[in-house]
């Protein structure tokens, strides 16, 4: 019997395991050899173990990827229902369906899922696979960097350019001329990796150079 364990969604029955708790080595060595990307998560769906092939369709490096909540993979369309989808999976203990993700250079990828809930008691595991006719390639590798690598200028003008602001309107909340902030917001897009500055964005807000 699983004792009761507080959940702030809906209550749901929970399918029987399909593995047991000694069996776990198997798992982790089915995930990290699997031919397509996958994931496991918690109850809570926060991420526990993703595999090569993940990082690769995502851009989220293991290190990223563990500890992160499940809905912010998801696009802002694929999350209405979620808790729903969520309550049905452990309950009939398997489903599939199309989904959109968000990459960590902030792009969107259709993939279709597979998941099955309870493989091991608490652990649900998900296959992820990208709809046909997408670019698939992973995102550029990033060079080492860590976060404050940007100017506090170069900081300021993609944040200001993050909150929808103009050149011109950026410039002028900063006292230097359009061209300077230009400058900064290029010079950032060079050292974050970015061919864009919605990428750039992206990647300065989950490094942690601007707000999020």
């Amino acid at each position: 019997m699983f004792e009761p364990t507080l959940n702030r969604g809906p209550v749901a029955a929970v399918s029987p395991p399909w593995l047991m708790s000694a069996e776990e080595p198997l798992l982790w060595q089915f995930v990290d050899r699997a031919p397509v990307a996958m994931l496991a998560a918690d109850e809570e769906r926060n991420l526990l173990r993703v595999n090569a092939l993940f990082s690769e369709l995502t851009g989220y490096s293991a290190e990223k990827a563990v500890g992160m909540h499940l809905d912010d993979l998801l696009a802002p369309e694929s999350r209405p229902g979620l808790e729903m989808r969520w309550v049905d999976l452990l309950g009939s203990g398997m489903a599939t369906a199309r989904i959109v993700v968000m990459r960590a250079d902030g792009q969107r990828l259709n993939v279709r899922y597979g998941a099955f809930a309870n493989v091991l008691p608490g652990i649900q595991v998900a296959a992820l696979i990208a709809e046909p006719g997408q670019d698939t390639r992973s995102p550029r590798p990033a060079r080492s960097r860590r976060a404050g690598q940007l100017t506090r200028r170069e900081q300021e003008s993609l944040r200001l350019v993050a909150m929808g602001m103009t050149t011109a309107a950026a410039a002028e909340q900063l006292s230097i001329s359009p061209e300077t902030v230009r400058t900064h917001v290029r010079n950032a897009m060079n050292k974050l990796g970015a061919r864009t500055r919605a990428q750039a964005i992206a990647v300065a807000m989950r490094d942690g150079e601007i707000p999020g």
